[in-house]
């Protein structure tokens, strides 16, 4: 049996129409590996964002509570767990490399390739395709970018992120030029070349829809026709911008998750044309989704795993053979439980790890796996379980949300004044948890800056960026 993984950063899990929360998203082949496998309802992040789920995702292990203690020198953003592997952890690519399977990984997912880390572990072949975000990938010619294209009129901040990523893909013409395409592309080629080589494990790692959302344009038009501006506003935006603008900016999200969803079509296509879809394991995630103006502020980053939109994350299965397509799943899982369950439908043998095989919701044996999970997220902490949400920062033990999860899907009530009772209850499950509460985890042992953002303040030639400051 073949084993495909596909990641998907910052993919909203309701946007999948198959998902039933979204009838205007178009996903068509996402929901059509829903409709021949798996759909994980209640599927959240166990550490987030990007590095901590991949951890879990690649090991079994829990990543949370962080522990800090390894080297992060050159490392950006500089956020609790993000570091690299631990070498006593076995990568899913080792298991099934020392298991006799061809191993390949193909990424654009920068955070993985920088100083000190190490996910290119176990595989055959691993290809990075370089330019997203502030990958310090290219850095001139400095004339080449013009940002006052990529965003509103008097938009204020730094602008190193944006000026690296236009640096980055500068010359952009086709679709196939796009780093999703690329991505994708060379899976492609990783199939083909390893169609006498099987069995074979695939990971591909897709950093969209991960922001800057900056699809080709004919898919932000899908969802906002008739834009007649100079700019196109592909970076996050100061919800103050006015409804035309944030629209806009929401809708280049809309196009990015289509373009995305495009690619993963063509791979599934490619699957079927070399003959090896039906003896092939298909997982299909993403480690987080972001804020749309859901509660009135865009992207993850302000309130982290606060709410359902950000720490939920996509979870589709597909088994060989089609086998339980169909099926739904309302237990409650989380990323590092793909590891186990994937070695074992392999056949692998592997160390105990934390996460839990999914066989047995799958094939309706059981309804749980597990009463609640935890994920932790910067300074927040989130205890869920399918009746409640519960939030609070765990370095202070203070800022608490609660939340009906049946009656107030939105997370829109905080309950926390008015049920004492069950916030005591899920505050004691986090004290556990973590030893008690408050709880003091290590912090980063190194500050590092992106280089762009450091040549924009010492370089002469930085001033381009530095204009863009104010």
């Amino acid at each position: 049996m073949n084993v495909v993984l596909i990641c998907l950063d910052t993919f909203r899990a309701d946007f999948l129409a198959a998902a039933g929360r979204n009838d205007r998203i178009r996903t068509p082949n996402l929901d059509r590996l829903a409709a021949e496998g798996v759909l994980f309802r209640n599927a959240f992040g166990e550490g987030q964002p990007t590095i901590q789920y991949r951890r879990a995702l690649m090991t079994g292990r829990r990543t949370f509570p962080f522990d800090d203690n390894y080297d992060t020198k050159g490392l950006w953003p500089n956020l609790a767990g993000w570091h690299k592997i631990p070498p006593e952890q076995t990568m899913l690519s080792e298991a099934l490399l020392e298991a006799g399977y061809t191993t390949g990984f193909c990424s654009d997912t920068y955070h993985m390739f920088k100083p000190t880390q190490n996910f290119t572990r176990g595989f055959n072949s691993w290809d990075f395709i370089r330019g997203q975000e502030t990958d310090n990938y290219r850095i001139g010619p400095v004339g080449a970018v013009d940002m006052s294209k990529w965003r509103p009129p008097n938009e204020k901040g730094p602008g190193g992120h944006l000026f690296q990523h236009l640096l980055n893909n500068q010359g952009r013409k086709y679709e196939e030029d796009y780093s999703a395409a690329k991505v994708f592309a060379s899976a492609c080629r990783f199939l083909d070349d390893v169609r006498e080589c099987q069995p074979f494990f695939l990971w591909i790692d897709a950093f969209d829809p991960h922001e800057p959302w900056d699809p080709p344009r004919h898919y932000t038009d899908m969802y906002s026709p008739g834009w007649d501006e100079d700019y196109e506003p592909i970076t996050h935006i100061g919800h103050e911008h006015g409804k035309k603008i944030v629209d806009r900016h929401i809708a280049n999200y809309y196009g990015e998750v289509t373009f995305v969803d495009k690619q993963v079509g063509l791979l599934l296509d490619r699957l079927e044309h070399l003959g090896v879809a039906d003896d092939t394991l298909i997982v299909a995630t993403s480690d987080h989704g972001t804020e749309l103006m859901d509660h009135g502020r865009l992207g993850k980053g302000v309130h982290n795993c606060r709410y359902r939109h950000n720490n939920e994350i996509l979870a589709v299965m597909r088994l060989p053979g089609k086998a339980h397509a169909g099926a739904r799943v309302e237990g409650l899982i989380q990323n590092q439980d793909f590891y186990p369950t994937i070695l074992k439908a392999c056949g692998v043998a592997h160390d105990p790890v934390d996460g839990l095989d999914l066989m047995p919701l799958i094939e309706g044996k059981s309804a749980s796996l597990r009463d609640y999970i935890v994920t932790g997220w910067h300074n927040l902490a989130n205890v869920r379980t399918l009746e409640y949400s519960y939030v609070c920062n765990y370095a202070t033990g203070k800022d608490e949300t609660l939340f009906d999860a049946r009656a107030d899907p939105a997370e829109t009530a905080n309950l926390a004044a008015d049920q004492p009772e069950i916030v005591k209850e899920y505050r004691e499950r986090l004290a556990a948890f973590l030893g008690k509460l408050p709880a003091e985890l290590p912090g980063c042992r190194w500050m590092t800056q992106p280089p762009i953002r450091i040549w924009a303040e010492k370089s002469p030639a930085g001033k381009v960026v530095s204009e863009y400051r104010n």
